[in-house]
């Protein structure tokens, strides 16, 4: 994972909100899909697409141990933190949603 990767998930491509929106609740928590649904007051269908995305690229990954499915942010994510939230004040206008 690199630079470029992180804006071209987050800061050039549509949906690129939502997903920085989704890795900021798995940031504070661990939760599933529909969790994340209710918390951003988005369709279930649209969050478990991007979820799919962020899976893609290794920004999330998946519990192994339960029946329900939970998302948590990867080593790899948390290593680049940093960067994140500099697009993330980019594309958010430097909301905290």
């Amino acid at each position: 994972m690199n630079k470029k990767l992180l804006w071209w998930i987050f800061g050039v491509t549509k949906g690129g909100v939502v997903r920085a929106k989704i890795v900021k609740i798995l940031h504070e928590r661990p939760s599933n899909a529909n969790q994340i649904a209710q918390k951003l007051k988005m369709d279930y269908t649209t969050v478990r697409y991007h979820l799919n995305i962020l899976l893609k690229h290794g920004i999330v990954e998946t519990s192994e141990h339960t029946y329900i499915v939970m998302y948590f942010l990867t080593d790899k994510m948390l290593e680049h933190w940093d960067e994140f939230l500099k697009i993330y004040e980019k594309i958010t206008g430097g909301g905290k949603e």
